[in-house]
């Protein structure tokens, strides 16, 4: 890629200064996975930080007896920094859920960038403040009922990843399990909740695509819940 495609593609580096985009092209791996694939194993996490070029992945460790998904990220996301600065979560992997292009770069060239790009280290606190108040969001919602977490998980990510055309905004048709879990609802209440929008024609489903009809209405329904 061309120095200014990742400053366009990546809002971590929409901010940097030319030298560091320049030093970046020469730097980086470019990957490409399959669907399904292990992209950063338990033990490699923290090792390296992924920019995801197209495709969607997920973020998940072990709770209990099964695997948790915690985030879904897509183009011009990255994962990996908050490890390589911090201690990494134990049992942490990350999946590509579709088919993924990926620019990886280590730990040490990452942390070296940092230290030389005052404004990359502070776009990056910013997103990462972004981040944690998603999070935030979501807790705040735990006691609420299963249709507004569905939705309002669903009008994220329109909003953060969608692509809108004529027919409505256009998101990957995120696993069952792992919108659930995102969504911090059950499997079987994720599903009743998206048979219930399709029938009311504010979500359609086109093979792999998730197509939110009408995201007007669907903020509408959130706030009336």
């Amino acid at each position: 890629m061309e120095p200014q495609e990742i400053g366009e593609l990546f809002p971590l580096f929409s901010s940097a200064n030319p030298e560091t985009l320049d030093w970046l092209v020469e730097v980086v791996d470019e990957r490409t996975f399959a669907t399904g694939d292990l992209i950063v194993e338990e033990e490699d996490w923290g090792k390296e930080v992924g920019l995801i070029v197209t495709g969607w992945v997920k973020i998940q460790y072990e709770m209990g007896d099964r695997n948790l998904t915690v985030d879904v990220l897509s183009r011009g996301d990255y994962f990996g920094a908050v490890a390589i600065i911090d201690e990494a979560l134990r049992s942490t992997e990350a999946i590509a859920l579709s088919e993924v292009r990926l620019l990886t770069l280590s730990a040490q060239r990452f942390l070296q960038m940092l230290f030389k790009d005052p404004q990359l280290h502070h776009r990056m606190l910013q997103l990462s403040i972004k981040k944690n108040r998603q999070f935030y969001r979501r807790l705040q919602l735990l006691h609420q009922p299963p249709t507004l977490k569905l939705v309002k998980t669903l009008t994220y990510y329109a909003e953060e990843y969608g692509t809108v055309t004529e027919r409505g905004a256009e998101i990957f048709k995120i696993p069952g399990q792992d919108l659930a879990d995102i969504s911090d609802i059950s499997l079987d209440s994720c599903q009743q909740i998206l048979l219930k929008l399709q029938s009311k024609n504010w979500l359609e489903i086109d093979g792999s695509t998730l197509i939110l009809t009408n995201l007007k209405q669907l903020h509408h329904l959130a706030k009336q819940l």
